[in-house]
């Protein structure tokens, strides 16, 4: 298939990637973060959902995400990985406090080795939903119910990425979704201009979840660190299943012009987090055509 995109607002070896990152080493003095989020349990006692949602491989692909960074820390190419599954990830902490009297709940996107927005590159599997207008907006299932809690964290309700978060990876059904896109849900809704966030790498319609996505996050982690952050993502995550059931991931970027998003899509990684200005518009990269299970086909040109 090809890829594509529109434009809305104003595996390698170990040895190999180890040498490209030493080739390349992170700006002296700053530090690079990455927190994973795996909800994988629900239904039971103080957890969101039904136990049918209960997917223990969500659990596995956050550990996958998170073990390329491990060995980089042990070579001092990488500072920091916190791991909050289950119960432990909660919708306070992706909440921003500006938006806490909005949603009736508790704020801490900013909290030390938790919060979404303390991190610089986040990874979160579970499950999602979204709405296309009136608001555009995705949603994704959280861990933990009770007080302060809500156990759908919504792009518009709870979200604002206005502290460190750069880059966020969403394998969740219906977390990117074309038409929320186009009507302003992954833009206005969930950063402001002066935000650092430029990327949210995620999916049209239901994604796929087995043990094959494992694999394939470990190896977009790996591929990732210096270039192709959102193309490597696009690449690794599609599959086709048959006529309404592909997996179609896209990948969102935010900035002040199209070839500075181009220029991230591209050319940026982990450790290479591409600025691309203020978050005047935003475009959105996917593969032509591509048809999942429980949403539209993508344009086809």
């Amino acid at each position: 298939m090809t890829t594509t995109h529109r434009t809305n607002g104003v595996s390698h070896s170990l040895v190999a990637i180890v040498a490209a990152l030493f080739a390349q080493a992170a700006p002296a003095g700053a530090a690079n973060e990455v927190q994973v989020y795996g909800i994988a349990q629900f239904g039971g006692a103080g957890q969101c959902g039904s136990t049918g949602m209960t997917h223990p491989v969500h659990t596995s692909t956050a550990a996958a995400f998170a073990g390329p960074f491990a060995v980089m820390r042990l070579f001092g190419a990488w500072d920091s990985i916190d791991t909050l599954n289950n119960s432990n990830a909660r919708s306070s902490y992706f909440t921003d406090a500006t938006k806490a009297g909005t949603c009736a709940c508790t704020a801490a996107d900013a909290a030390a080795n938790a919060g979404l927005d303390e991190a610089d590159v986040v990874y979160v599997h579970t499950h999602g939903g979204h709405s296309e207008s009136s608001p555009a907006q995705s949603s994704l299932s959280m861990g933990k119910s009770g007080t302060g809690l809500v156990c759908s964290a919504r792009t518009d309700l709870n979200m604002l990425w206005n502290s460190d978060l750069d880059i966020a990876v969403i394998k969740a059904c219906q977390s990117g979704d074309y038409d929320t896109w186009a009507n302003g849900g992954y833009r206005q809704k969930f950063t402001n201009s002066g935000s650092p966030f430029r990327m949210w790498n995620a999916f049209h319609g239901d994604s796929s979840c087995g043990s094959h996505v494992t694999s394939y996050v470990s190896n977009y982690a790996w591929e990732s660190f210096h270039d192709g952050v959102g193309e490597n993502w696009l690449d690794e995550a599609y599959d086709s299943e048959g006529p309404d059931q592909d997996d179609c991931p896209v990948s969102i970027v935010i900035g002040s012009s199209h070839s500075a998003r181009v220029n991230l899509f591209e050319n940026g990684g982990w450790l290479d987090r591409k600025s691309t200005g203020d978050k005047t518009g935003s475009t959105i990269f996917y593969f032509l055509g591509c048809d999942p299970d429980n949403g539209r086909k993508l344009p086809t040109s």
